[in-house]
């Protein structure tokens, strides 16, 4: 009731002050004029108050020159201040940005942080700048997002006249990202137009070649538009470096980054506070320092830039643990909502997820920059040993264990509108325990009863379709299983080993893969690449 009455006479001052009515300083905008009251402005912003209680111009004239701001963003700050009104929008969420921080407005820059976490479109055309405003008020989120796109789109920024436009530090901070999908020439491309545009010194030439993998540029691109060219003739250095590669040149053809990187396999290998195993790209186990707690059994995990998130388990069932792979530390993470175990977790738009599990329905969502994880989504009935599939901003969760028995069922969670929908599509078999490994389009499953699935999975314009492609028979491997695609194979990690399924030819293959020193019922496994996410 005293919230009510509190709101209402905020109301009331806001609609008096739009009025004229008991104004007391002028104030002029940089397309117009209007008046206001000092103690709402001082009690509104630091900022005003610090000026209205000094011997400033403002509080000696009555006069408030804000030359920066429009008056509608004025008056809409205003009203989001006394009224409690969300009035931010893409038309205008820059500008209250720009004067919420001149003005010392933190819930109001919170606001604008929210709106473009949840309405931002970005484009080849606008994540520069996104990226860059981002940064500069530390939307970790949106920034993220941002430089991702940025490196995603890069085959179509290298086509904007942005990209002569980037700082020195954002070239290399780009073009140094391990997982950048599009060719090595077209990095290349954009390297060369930027130096040519912005003229560096040859040290920076050197050291922005030095960041191109020219192993995996085309050798007739090399040739062609590379080697003799101006940048490469006027630096000795760099024109070395082009000889060098093409004298050693097998014939290559343009090639990404991310179709290069055999990732490390993290394994989730339970035995206490050991809780991951490291199988490295080069078949050797690596030593992952104890956990600071133990969850107990049949927890999950999913990957987010180079931190593991770890959630659940039966002895702290809202417990989150994140390791990060760079740093080789732990740290603590926020409790979950609702207790989960013998869940599954997935990664979409830049944020976590926890999905259902024996004892709850509940989608719960964490984004790197928040402290809390809030529950988004609903799956309806306990799930189980499902698999999840992330596909843009959906995540399909696949088969498991509901009501005591395997499912065929896909259900679809999107990450934007938090609703849950059922697809008609079905697996081709019910499955108690999923797990399996995502290279989109394709998907490969394995479960309880040793059925290998390889499904096809697109998405177009928002319509997910999903084909199978084949399904074989592998063998049993029971409940802790984890799985991973490795040159052509999975490999199926167990307490009891590796083994390995060559998936052309549809049989098992002898595994000459070294046994895990560490002992450890395995619930799932994390792809990690160069300490980023897998994709």
């Amino acid at each position: 009731m005293m919230e009510n009455a509190q709101a209402q006479l905020l109301a009331n001052i806001h609609e008096e002050i739009a009025k004229g009515a008991f104004t007391d300083i002028q104030i002029i905008c940089k397309d117009g004029t209007t008046t206001g009251s000092r103690i709402v402005l001082a009690a509104m912003s630091s900022y005003f108050r610090a000026m209205f209680c000094s011997d400033m111009a403002e509080s000696q004239t009555g006069v408030l020159n804000l030359p920066t701001v429009s008056l509608s963003v004025l008056q809409a700050i205003v009203k989001m201040c006394l009224c409690g009104l969300n009035l931010v929008s893409e038309n205008n969420c820059v500008e209250v940005l720009d004067a919420a921080e001149m003005m010392q407005l933190e819930h109001i820059k919170a606001i604008c942080d929210i709106f473009l976490k949840e309405s931002l479109t970005l484009t080849a055309e606008n994540c520069l700048n996104w990226w860059r405003l981002s940064k500069l008020y530390n939307f970790h989120d949106v920034s993220n997002r941002s430089f991702s796109c940025l490196a995603d789109e890069f085959d179509d920024f290298v086509e904007t006249e942005n990209v002569v436009q980037l700082s020195k530090e954002e070239l290399l901070e780009i073009i140094s990202k391990e997982e950048m999908e599009c060719t090595e020439d077209i990095i290349l491309k954009g390297a060369m137009k930027w130096i040519e545009y912005n003229n560096p010194d040859q040290d920076d030439v050197k050291l922005i070649f030095e960041n191109v993998h020219l192993e995996i540029v085309d050798s007739q691109f090399l040739i062609d538009e590379v080697l003799f060219s101006d940048i490469v003739c006027k630096t000795k250095s760099v024109q070395e470096m082009i000889e060098k590669e093409l004298h050693s040149h097998r014939q290559v053809t343009a090639s990404s980054r991310v179709n290069l990187k055999i990732p490390d396999v993290f394994v989730l290998q339970h035995n206490q506070t050991s809780l991951l195993s490291c199988f490295t790209s080069d078949n050797k186990w690596e030593d992952v320092p104890p956990a600071p707690v133990d969850p107990g059994s049949l927890y999950s995990a999913a990957v987010l830039n180079d931190k593991i998130y770890i959630t659940g388990g039966y002895n702290k069932k809202k417990c989150t643990l994140i390791y990060n792979t760079a740093r080789k530390v732990w740290i603590v993470g926020p409790d979950l909502t609702h207790e989960h175990y013998c869940h599954c977790m997935a990664t979409a738009n830049y944020k976590m997820y926890s999905i259902g599990g024996y004892y709850s329905n509940t989608i719960e969502e964490l984004s790197e920059s928040e402290t809390h994880w809030q529950v988004v989504g609903d799956l309806r009935s306990s799930r189980y040993y499902a698999f999840p599939v992330t596909v843009g901003e959906n995540i399909l969760v696949m088969g498991g264990n509901t009501n005591s028995a395997g499912s065929n069922v896909i259900q679809c969670f999107n990450t934007t509108t938090h609703s849950v929908s059922q697809l008609n599509t079905k697996l081709p078999c019910r499955s108690e325990l999923l797990r399996g490994s995502v290279h989109l389009p394709d998907v490969y499953l394995l479960d309880y009863d040793g059925h290998v699935m390889h499904l096809q999975v697109t998405n177009t314009d928002g319509e997910i379709k999903i084909q199978v492609k084949s399904t074989k028979q592998w063998k049993s491997f029971g409940c802790d299983i984890g799985v991973a695609h490795r040159c052509g194979s999975l490999l199926c990690f167990t307490e009891e080993g590796i083994g390995e399924f060559n998936l052309a030819e549809g049989k098992e293959e002898q595994s000459t893969f070294p046994k895990s020193p560490r002992s450890g019922d395995v619930y799932n496994v994390c792809s990690v690449s160069c300490g980023k996410t897998s994709r």
